[in-house]
């Protein structure tokens, strides 16, 4: 059974419409990348697989559970973790902070169970600090060596690495990554989508769905790619059969053309 599996997903708003009839399955620990031109309706998907949006019509299944229609917050709980383009942390937490928010024991626990300073609640701090560390370790020493930095104070960069780590602490069973390496020179993406490939191997069971512009990142990240075009999924496969695909190349000409 497929992880999650997308079925004639739609949403029109008034005459537009901005998904589709969308549909596609992936199987636990595959990496998805979604590409197309500006518009073409990336963003507003994972909007719809976040429970941001709401379906005009089709159905969004998780491990065989429909979850279309849910709520964000019962999405996230359900399974599907995100990242936004713009990033959203908490610029005045520390930046181990900002990853223990993501961890189920600090999201679950009492609001007054930091008040006692019990043998139990100091264990279980321990516990909670080393899990963050445990997940920023992945990207090796660039976050753990700027834990007690406040978040705002990170360079650009870091801060998209921190903002994976947090959703990543959420133990997620589907993780969306919008436009990772957004504002990124070069040398910043290469090192980022080595960083992920890293994240690949550490954790091997989670599904990666990523939005992104760049075409070298996405080539050298993903399993599959599947190409929107005014909402409509034109082309599915490897990187090298959409980048051959002839409605593809149309979709980016087209749209270099009118940017001209």
């Amino acid at each position: 059974m497929s992880i999650i599996e997308v079925k004639d997903l739609t949403i029109k708003f008034g005459g537009v419409t901005a998904v589709d009839n969308v549909s596609f399955a992936l199987n636990q620990g595959e990496v998805f990348g979604i590409i197309g031109p500006n518009g073409s309706g990336k963003t507003t998907l994972f909007n719809l697989l976040s429970g941001i949006y709401k379906p005009t019509c089709g159905e969004i299944l998780l491990d065989g559970e429909n979850i279309q229609g849910l709520r964000p917050d019962l999405v996230f709980r359900k399974g599907i973790s995100r990242t936004f383009q713009n990033g959203r942390l908490f610029w005045n937490l520390s930046v181990l902070e900002n990853v223990m928010m993501g961890l189920k024991d600090v999201r679950e626990a009492p609001i007054f169970g930091g008040l006692f300073s019990s043998r139990k609640n100091k264990e279980k701090n321990a516990g909670v600090i080393q899990k963050a560390l445990d997940i920023m370790r992945i990207f090796e020493d660039l976050l753990i060596s700027q834990a007690d930095k406040f978040a705002k104070d990170l360079p650009y960069a870091d801060r998209r690495r921190l903002e994976i780590c947090r959703a990543i602490a959420a133990e997620p069973r589907v993780i969306l990554l919008d436009e990772p390496s957004a504002g990124m020179d070069s040398m910043e993406t290469i090192k980022l989508m080595n960083d992920l490939l890293k994240v690949k191997n550490a954790l091997p069971q989670l599904t990666v769905i990523v939005v992104e512009h760049d075409m070298a990142f996405i080539k050298g990240l993903v399993d599959k790619v599947m190409v929107l075009n005014y909402g409509k999924n034109i082309a599915f496969g490897t990187f090298d059969e959409v980048a051959s695909n002839q409605q593809v190349i149309d979709a980016y000409l087209g749209q270099e053309g009118e940017n001209a």
